[in-house]
């Protein structure tokens, strides 16, 4: 393995410590931001990260280790995410219909970057017969994903928000709706960033559909994918980018 150049270890340094992280409270329903963290689950925030009355709280650091410790089930919901289950309200949504997440905005206009350190996104859900006591420990499938938009560009570059749609023949029942948005950090394992979120959704409709394939999170995710780790050769983070291939399973489209 390539091991991390002076340069490439000052650039990470300065990502871990710029005021440019960001996390997504606000379910998009109907078009319309509901309140924060109504509907998604409260995330805690980092021990020494950065916080200022403009509205930095901590709660926009991102998550980041070796996908083989047993700290990166926080990658699931986010920082502490399970103990603000049981006051998380649940969305009632129609298969079919498109919902969204989007990015916490500061007081400082300054600081509203949008998504500063991009990467891909990915939508995935898991069935649950509980959400106030669910830890994501479950069956997850993946519904979206958004790449690059170039061989040089992420198409989340400054965005504000993800949309997307629940596919139209998803089972009804209530289910984690994971949305999740790596920052990956090539030649060097533990260190990709991670945004994760999860809302709680009640899924309506006529159903129909199998999900799948399904994968466990982080169980099925190693710091050494090429996804996360960029280890395709002639990939990096605004490199080869056509090239870059996501973790995880292909997405189930109903």
């Amino acid at each position: 393995m390539t091991k991390p150049s002076f340069v490439a270890i000052a650039f990470f340094t300065l990502l871990q410590n710029a005021a440019a992280h960001y996390y997504f409270p606000h379910l998009i329903l109907n078009g319309t931001k509901t309140p924060e963290f109504k509907y998604v689950r409260d995330v805690a925030p980092a021990e020494g990260e950065y916080t200022d009355p403009d509205g930095y709280n901590g709660k926009e650091a991102p998550v980041y280790g070796e996908f083989e410790d047993r700290y990166m089930t926080e990658v699931r919901c986010g920082r502490d995410a399970a103990k603000s289950a049981a006051t998380t309200e649940t969305a009632i949504v129609e298969a079919g219909s498109e919902v969204g997440f989007r990015i916490k905005e500061f007081n400082d206009p300054a600081f509203n970057n949008g998504i500063f350190h991009p990467g891909p996104a990915q939508v995935y859900m898991s069935k649950s017969e509980d959400l106030a006591t669910d830890i994501g420990d479950g069956d997850w499938f993946k519904i979206y994903y958004l790449g690059p938009d170039s061989d040089t560009t992420w198409a989340t570059d400054r965005a504000t928000q993800i949309n997307f749609t629940i596919p139209e023949t998803t089972p009804p029942g209530t289910y984690l709706l994971r949305l999740e948005l790596p920052f990956p950090i090539k030649d060097w394992p533990g260190h990709s960033q991670w945004y994760v979120n999860c809302a709680h959704v009640d899924i309506v409709g006529n159903g129909g559909g199998k999900p799948g394939p399904t994968i466990k999170i982080p169980d099925d995710y190693s710091s050494y994918d090429e996804g996360i780790g960029m280890t395709t050769d002639g990939v990096d983070y605004n490199i080869g980018l056509n090239k870059y291939q996501p973790p995880g399973p292909p997405v189930w489209r109903g």
